[in-house]
């Protein structure tokens, strides 16, 4: 059991190296700013040590899903993958390689809930015991249902993450929700790294929470 997750080189500068086993962490910041991108990024990180990856994709394609931690991987073992696809393709085919749960709908959080129970267990039939899970996103939940519904699902989600010595990386679009809304996801999480738009159109990024002083804002790239 790992006591640390390593971020690789997911985020420039030095500002974060990795997180302690149990952390919960959220990337906020306006849509398509390239938060989906970075979530990706810090969970193939894991797969230079072994660890298993469960990504829950609630808009985007589970086939580009697949095809980004590909890209953002120095190895890709496809045992170690497990998708939990809410997005609503009718396309099944497009991938054979990685273990894949089918949810008809985002709103559906006992049919989220299941699947990721059986592709946890999965993983303990492999041996794997360090799992990084991913969201994308919590938006898509909240146009489906209330912000206490999908608040109190978070809170289960990430109690058992922390339980079992996992790493959580969610993801928001907080330009897209009222500030209530917003303070009251982010509050479910150790820490979040946000993310901006600078004057000259490059992206960047701020680290706040996690049991330290919120960082300057530092470019992504």
């Amino acid at each position: 059991m790992t006591l640390t997750y390593g971020l690789g080189d997911a985020l420039p500068g030095g500002e974060l190296d990795g997180f302690p086993a149990g952390t919960s962490v959220l990337i906020r910041g306006p849509a398509m700013i390239g938060k989906r991108q970075l979530a990706i990024r810090m969970l193939a990180a894991g797969t230079e040590t072994g660890d298993g990856l469960l990504v829950v994709t609630t808009r985007a394609q589970a086939d580009s899903i697949v095809d980004e931690l590909k890209r953002s991987a120095d190895t890709f073992d496809p045992d170690r993958v497990g998708l939990i696809d809410c997005s609503g393709s009718e396309d099944r085919n497009r991938i054979r390689d990685v273990a894949t749960e089918r949810v008809g709908s985002p709103g559906d959080l006992t049919g989220i809930s299941i699947g990721t129970a059986k592709m946890m267990k999965r993983f303990e039939h492999r041996n794997v015991t360090d799992v990084r899970h991913g969201l994308v996103s919590i938006s898509t939940l909240l146009q489906y249902l209330d912000a206490e519904t999908v608040f109190k699902f978070l809170h289960i989600y990430t109690n058992r993450v922390q339980s079992s010595d996992g790493l959580a990386v969610f993801t928001l679009d907080d330009d897209s929700h009222d500030q209530q809304t917003v303070n009251t996801m982010t509050g479910e999480f150790d820490g979040v790294v946000q993310l901006r738009e600078a004057d000259d159109g490059s992206v960047q990024y701020r680290v706040r929470g996690f049991g330290r002083s919120p960082s300057k804002w530092s470019a992504l790239e």
